[in-house]
């Protein structure tokens, strides 16, 4: 019995290679390609960097990949075959006495369990062969990207690389699957511009390229009648002149894919539906500042955002957010350019928090807007009325009070509701019915606490269908997951450590030591909002205002400071103690001592509470004057006493709150209280 599984596997090919062989094989490749991209002799090494080597690469690791799958085959055959093999004749062989009986079973028993053991095994190496492929993927992109950066390197030089830009282009659309066209204008000893076209299913791009920056253009269009952007032509061509290759090809590789789909889901247009959600970001900022009276910062405070289409991307993006020290720094004519959506310089500036829309697969099915709406937001004055495709639905805006907007909303059939896109759609639904939605990715991530993220899953209704998460990372249960205080603190001081440093301000004349008590606040971090129709909008981006102006006056209490250090004169300085309340995510105690004599053995003690609104995103300010608070040792733990349902507007200290809300910076407030200690 055993012989004949012998004989049977021996007769089968066995690898000559294994996958420990093809492992070292693929890391002699990538230290080849790392070692010639390691420039040398300047200029003159640039050649490694063509798209050739990219391609050859490429071409190396999809071999070597072949050869692990087969290796992967081969041990199937040899080992799982002859152990199925042996476990069938084991199963059939007669049992004439009991002794006989019991040698059969223990060798089917035993067969069993190196058959089990083998599939056990070769499921591990699928695993890992799979994730090989991804590495090998991922290595691919990034000596692409090398390459990319490498001419840009010698653009940066002045040098003429035409030649080099073109042969680029060409391996790019190859990469793309573009058709790529090349036509060559100018006489001999003339400036010579090439024009490579790169075409789609219904997308064309000609890019002019010559000896300047001058004789660069671009310019997009479109087989069918779509209404250009010019914006986007401006977008690819400042990333081409300012030498960024990796990120002009980024934005290739957006427009070739929203092309592709457009080709591949027809009549459902992504490219229409993408200029389509631009017009509705900008009809909303229109009809908020109408209500605000023109007024852009209160748009930026009380509305939805700034919508800066294809300043970032090939899409819609909003800028929700800009801290405080931007917005007061901010020019009379940088505001003029906002309002008028067309203000590109804003897309290079720290710390501006951003929404951009892209589209993703979904687990279910989503109806597009036909070609013959120009945007989701009507006009006040528009009529429109609801259809078998879609709905005018009319919302009451959250945070502008009288402000009512009227969305159009795409009707999905009733065949799809409540179903996912596992069967095949039904003909008469099937045109723009697609598995695809529209998703706003925060620019940078948002650390958000759980109140927010609550929130914002069901303004969005948000349920578990096997969607990617708002938050990449997100731990089982809050008790796992890290406080917003520390991970704020690691942002801006690059420090990891449990315990949160005290941080030293000099504010005018005044100096202030301020240390953020034990942190309260559970967080994790929203990277990805799924969209279900646009007027959700008008809700998310509050919630994410709301958390963004805490974290700026949590990171107010580390930016712009020192370390405290051991030989600094503490009768010189005011103590600011702040603590945070898991309860209330949006609300921050302070407790400011400022010390009278040289030994420290006077001081006095001034009470505060600094809570950001839920609507507006306003930050109000008590003392503890104002709320009855009588001097005591242990101001934090009374405070803290306060419910925060008592809070009142009425109670509030009117100067205060305005200082908090102008700086967003608990040491302005502490400064301003030591300021004015003696007139509360």
């Amino acid at each position: 019995m055993e012989s004949a599984s012998e004989s049977t596997a021996s007769g089968l090919p066995r690898p000559l290679r294994t996958v420990s062989d093809e492992f070292c094989e693929l890391q002699t490749i990538v230290d080849q390609f790392r070692s010639q991209l390691d420039m040398t002799d300047g200029i003159a090494g640039l050649h490694p960097f063509g798209p050739i080597n990219a391609d050859q690469a490429h071409a190396q690791f999809t071999q070597a990949c072949s050869r692990i799958r087969d290796s992967l085959t081969a041990y199937r055959n040899t080992t799982l075959s002859s152990w199925a093999q042996l476990l069938a004749n084991s199963t059939q062989q007669p049992a004439h006495s009991g002794q006989q009986l019991l040698v059969a079973n223990n060798v089917a028993l035993a067969a069993t369990k190196r058959a089990a053991a083998a599939g056990q095994e070769l499921s591990e190496m699928r695993k890992i062969t799979d994730a090989l492929h991804m590495d090998l993927g991922s290595c691919q992109r990034k000596l692409y990207a090398a390459a990319g950066k490498a001419i840009s390197h010698v653009q940066s030089y002045g040098m003429q690389s035409s030649e080099l830009l073109v042969e680029r282009l060409m391996a790019t659309a190859k990469r793309l699957g573009l058709a790529c066209y090349t036509d060559v204008q100018g006489r001999d000893g003339e400036d010579k511009v090439t024009t490579v076209t790169l075409a789609g299913g219904i997308l064309v791009i000609d890019v002019d390229i010559g000896t300047s920056n001058n004789q660069m253009k671009i310019k997009i269009s479109y087989v069918s009648d779509i209404e250009h952007d010019q914006r986007i032509d401006m977008l690819m061509l400042s990333r081409l002149r300012a030498g960024d290759i990796p990120g002009f090809e980024k934005l290739v590789e957006q427009v070739a894919t929203l092309d592709r789909l457009t080709k591949e889901k027809s009549p459902a247009s992504f490219i229409h539906n993408t200029f389509a959600t631009a017009s509705t970001l900008t009809e909303i900022q229109r009809q908020e500042m109408a209500a605000l009276n023109g007024d852009l910062k209160q748009v930026l405070r009380h509305g939805s955002g700034i919508a800066l289409p294809y300043m970032r991307h090939i899409g819609p993006s909003t800028l929700y957010f800009m801290p405080a020290s931007l917005i007061h720094g901010l020019q009379d004519q940088q505001w003029a350019s906002l309002a008028s959506n067309d203000f590109s310089e804003i897309a290079d500036m720290p710390q501006c928090l951003w929404l951009d829309f892209v589209w993703e697969p979904s687990s279910k099915q989503h109806r597009l807007l036909a070609e013959k709406f120009s945007k989701y937001c009507l006009d006040p004055e528009q009529m429109s009325e609801d259809s078998e495709t879609h709905k005018v639905a009319s919302y009451p805006h959250p945070t502008i009070h009288g402000l009512e907007m009227r969305f159009l909303e795409p009707v999905l059939p009733s065949s799809l509701e409540n179903t996912d896109n596992s069967g095949t759609l039904p003909a008469q639904t099937s045109d723009l019915c697609i598995p695809y939605t529209l998703v706003a990715r925060l620019a940078p991530e948002l650390l958000a606490c759980a109140l927010t993220v609550r929130s914002i899953m069901a303004a969005v209704g948000h349920k578990a269908d096997g969607s990617p998460s708002m938050s990449q990372v997100s731990p089982r249960l809050l008790e796992d997951a890290p406080t917003l205080e520390r991970l704020i603190h690691a942002n801006y001081n690059n420090d990891n450590t449990d315990e949160l440093l005290q941080a030293r301000h000099q504010i005018n004349q005044t100096s202030l030591v301020v240390k953020l008590e034990s942190p309260q606040i559970r967080a994790w971090n929203i990277s990805r909002i799924p969209i279900n129709s646009m007027h959700q909008i008008l809700d998310i981006v509050p919630l994410l205002r709301r958390q963004a102006i805490f974290n700026e006056l949590i990171a107010s209490c580390f930016t712009g400071a020192s370390n405290l250090e051991s030989e600094l004169n503490m009768s010189d300085i005011s103590t600011v103690a702040v603590k945070t309340l898991a309860n209330d995510p949006f609300r921050i105690d302070m407790c400011i001592k400022i010390f009278t004599d040289s030994d420290n053995s006077e001081f006095k003690v001034q009470g505060a509470l600094l809570r950001v609104s839920e609507a507006t995103g306003d930050i109000v300010a008590w003392t503890h004057q104002g709320l009855a608070i009588s001097k005591t040792s242990d101001m934090l733990a009374a405070l803290s006493a306060v419910s925060t349902d008592s809070l009142t507007t009425e109670s509030a200290h009117k100067t205060l709150s305005k200082v908090a809300d102008i700086s967003t910076s608990v040491p302005m407030v502490a400064q301003w209280l030591v300021a004015h200690i003696g007139s509360l």
